[in-house]
């Protein structure tokens, strides 16, 4: 369980530790302390201090609040007591109590704490973990991963008791009856023994770097075992963080893939633990990914809910009854389309459509006909841009019409706005910026500005499209619409736009070569 050292919240201050742990951290370092400032992070009680001392130098202090949390540091201690090592944070000291054992530690808050990631930092840590794995404490320190199979036996759980894990919305009760023999074999499957020094817990909040060292934290949780088992462990996390797919991690991999993705399935929909409030939420959101890496590495269909959609409209909701404002908003639709998109490997349902290219061309080439007749080039900005795909097929259908696009793209999320770098071509990764088109400053105005009315709040979407229209096409630049399927009974975009009191300039459709379905869009002159 994380103990997040380094990323101070900012909105912390200085606060007195109270006399009785001042004096205990005092004696235990032999200095005085001479301020403390609280860490507000982490996914437990246990107490957290930047401590400055007398003489100016610094320690990290963490401090066991409940029996749980002081058990974690009396286990921890223990590999600082038989192992030192660069990827270590250094050993200052440690105080045992009952209720309260004290950890003293180097500190390490002027180190690099991803996300985001840099480039190189992957590769360092990745350079680094063999040599994690090839320490070998004592024996009598480290249990054999081998003996917690039970805990990571997630899909037995929920083999048992389904009703937590299909409560997420995830996968419909038929898909979880398909995929189980499967998943269970695999997870039986797995290889956890070794001889390795596995840390047990690697996430992004448990590493992080300092010139020519690679520094991992929060040991509690170490083992003996498979050293394959940290990478798995970490993958579902670093994609969260625009990190590759699990797979570029442990390729030709699915027994691993399948026990860490039902360790999350079992518990994720459980209630809150007491001791890590917030661990629940965070599981969620690494079982988006590895439930998808899972049946990918086994050749399963992909999960079959839109929970995305559902979370989404409940989100509007709350907004619309003032549970949620509007920075909340933003916040949350951000984490549920950025999960989403970063779930798949298909770069068109990380631009957030489903089906196959065929269905993709249908659904975005439209754009392109809101260019005035006789155009031979244009700047193309995509509002939304997610991985960049959009971007790549503009160019591309541009090319067959004769027409030279530009692309250029605006994502709210630096997570897809950082997989839109990794995925495109230099010159127009650096095309890519973070911003909320409400408010974002572009260096630069564009030919056409492809967007949508659902970026913003319902009460935001006719100021965003003037926005856009004064702010970001070019004077004689035009703004379209995302186009989307034209429904019987329900207001197409026309309609949508003018009840927002704004000009239609032109409407476009697209008939669908094999289902006949149609879509259409609009676009507004600047």
């Amino acid at each position: 369980m994380s103990e997040t050292h380094g990323r101070l919240a900012p909105d912390t201050q200085a606060q007195g530790m109270g006399a009785l742990l001042t004096q205990r951290i005092s004696s235990l370092a032999r200095k005085d302390v001479a301020a403390a400032l609280r860490i507000d992070r982490g996914y437990t009680p246990a107490g957290r201090w930047r401590v400055t001392f007398a003489d100016g130098s610094t320690a990290f202090a963490k401090v066991g609040t409940t029996p749980l949390t002081a058990e974690w540091l009396r286990a921890e201690r223990r590999i600082y007591a038989s192992i030192e090592a660069e990827f270590l944070p250094r050993f200052l000291g440690f105080q045992d109590h009952p209720e309260a054992p004290l950890l003293l530690l180097e500190d390490l808050s002027t180190a690099v704490w991803p996300p985001p990631w840099r480039p190189g930092d992957l590769e360092r840590l990745l350079e680094a973990l063999p040599r994690v794995a090839a320490t070998r404490p004592a024996r009598d320190v480290l249990a054999d991963l081998e003996r917690d199979r039970g805990r990571f036996a997630g899909w037995l759980n929920v083999e048992r008791n389904p009703a937590p894990f299909l409560s997420l919305g995830l996968c419909s009760a038929e898909w979880l009856s398909m995929a189980l023999p499967t998943l269970l074999l695999a997870q039986d499957l797995a290889t956890l023994t070794g001889a390795d020094l596995v840390h047990g817990d690697l996430r992004s909040d448990n590493l992080c770097f300092l010139p020519g060292r690679v520094v991992l934290v929060d040991w509690n949780g170490a083992r003996r075992g498979n050293a394959s088992f940290d990478l798995a462990s970490l993958a579902p996390s670093l994609r969260l963080e625009a990190g590759p797919l699990p797979e570029e991690l442990l390729p030709g991999e699915s027994t691993l893939p399948a026990m860490i993705c039902g360790y999350f399935a079992a518990n994720a929909g459980l209630p809150g633990v007491p001791d890590a409030p917030h661990v629940r939420h965070i599981q969620l959101r690494q079982l988006r990914i590895a439930l998808h890496w899972a049946a990918r590495s086994l050749g399963l269909p992909p999960p079959d809910l839109p929970w995305a959609r559902a979370t989404g409209a409940r989100l509007d909701a709350d907004l619309a009854a003032g549970r949620l404002d509007e920075a909340g908003w933003h916040m949350a639709t951000e984490a549920v389309i950025g999960d989403a998109y970063l779930a798949t490997d298909d770069p068109r349902a990380q631009s957030g459509k489903s089906g196959d290219e065929a269905e993709w061309r249908w659904s975005r080439e439209l754009a392109l006909d809101a260019l005035p007749a006789r155009t031979s080039s244009a700047t193309v900005l995509d509002v939304g841009c997610a991985n960049g795909y959009l971007m790549e097929s503009l160019h591309r259908w541009g090319e067959e019409r004769g027409l030279r696009i530009e692309p250029y793209g605006l994502d709210i999320s630096w997570r897809l706005a950082a997989l839109a770098r990794r995925r495109l071509p230099a010159v127009w990764a650096e095309r890519v910026e973070v911003g909320n088109v409400l408010d974002w400053q572009p260096t630069r105005r564009f030919d056409l500005v492809h967007t949508a009315l659902d970026y913003v709040p319902p009460a935001r979407r006719k100021a965003s499209i003037e926005r856009v229209l004064r702010d970001i096409a070019l004077p004689k630049g035009r703004v379209v619409l995302r186009a989307e399927r034209v429904r019987p009974g329900e207001p197409d975009l026309v309609q949508q736009v003018e009840s927002l009191g704004l000009s239609v300039g032109g409407v476009l459709e697209r008939t669908h070569p094999t289902s006949k379905e149609v879509r259409r869009t609009v676009w507004l002159q600047a």
